[in-house]
């Protein structure tokens, strides 16, 4: 090989290492930047995490305060003895602050005492638990809540045998006990209102894709006329009532 043939390898050898070292430092920077990227994704999703659950924890604070002060509101309209009632037909209804309630429903398993609107609804459903269609007086009741921790959001804690208690307005207390808790759909309307169940209470499930749903039977035990409504003394042991 002469001189020449010599130089044009000896060039095309240090092309060959140029391109070699610059592809390297490319590598290199470009693993830092994917490594850069990866932490500012990381702490991103951190910080959308963070806003998610403050806003969670923000709207479950809410719907605590919001329902505490409708049932104290309520509280205050049940009579200081049970009233005599014909119970049969739809369950009387008082007013506060603009929105119209049909009693309480207890369950002393999860520590819950909640106000009852009389009728669902979206916005309703933000500040308490509502009545999704019957009446306890007709054995028909069915009673909706969000999955707000201090409303229906640990109904999957209950088991067969705890109890519910429903108290109307008149201050008759009607007690039952758990015996289904099923998941359904979140549109199987028909499957959440069929069957011959006393009392059935219902949440979604995270995301809304089901709904909890717990079946209740009547014990039969109710509160008797004139004696202090039991509810009394449930509020007056409540954490949801402010002392």
């Amino acid at each position: 090989m002469g001189f020449k043939g010599s130089c044009i390898h000896g060039e095309k050898n240090w092309l060959q290492g140029m391109m070699q070292s610059f592809l390297e430092r490319c590598i290199r920077v470009m693993k830092k930047l994917t490594g850069y990227i990866y932490i500012v994704l990381g702490v991103l999703l951190l910080g959308i995490s963070a806003y998610i659950v403050k806003a969670n924890l923000d709207e479950n604070a809410s719907a605590k305060e919001a329902s505490d002060t409708f049932l104290a509101g309520v509280i205050e309209q049940v009579p200081d003895t049970v009233l005599a009632s014909e119970d049969h037909g739809d369950m009387p209804v008082v007013d506060v602050d603009g929105r119209s309630f049909i009693g309480t429903v207890q369950i002393p398993s999860l520590g819950l005492l909640l106000p009852i609107q009389s009728e669902w609804g979206k916005e309703n459903a933000r500040v308490s638990v509502c009545r999704y269609m019957g009446s306890a007086y007709e054995n028909d009741l069915i009673i909706a809540g969000h999955n707000y921790i201090e409303h229906f959001g640990n109904l999957n804690q209950l088991v067969t045998g705890d109890t519910v208690i429903v108290t109307d307005m008149n201050g008759k207390s009607f007690y039952y006990e758990v015996v289904n808790i099923e998941t359904l759909g979140a549109y199987d309307v028909e499957e959440m209102e069929a069957g011959e169940w006393d009392l059935t209470l219902f949440t979604c499930t995270v995301g809304g894709a089901n709904r909890v749903t717990v079946r209740c039977e009547a014990t039969g035990q109710v509160s008797e006329t004139g004696d202090v409504p039991d509810v009394i003394k449930a509020a007056e042991e409540s954490k949801h009532i402010r002392k």
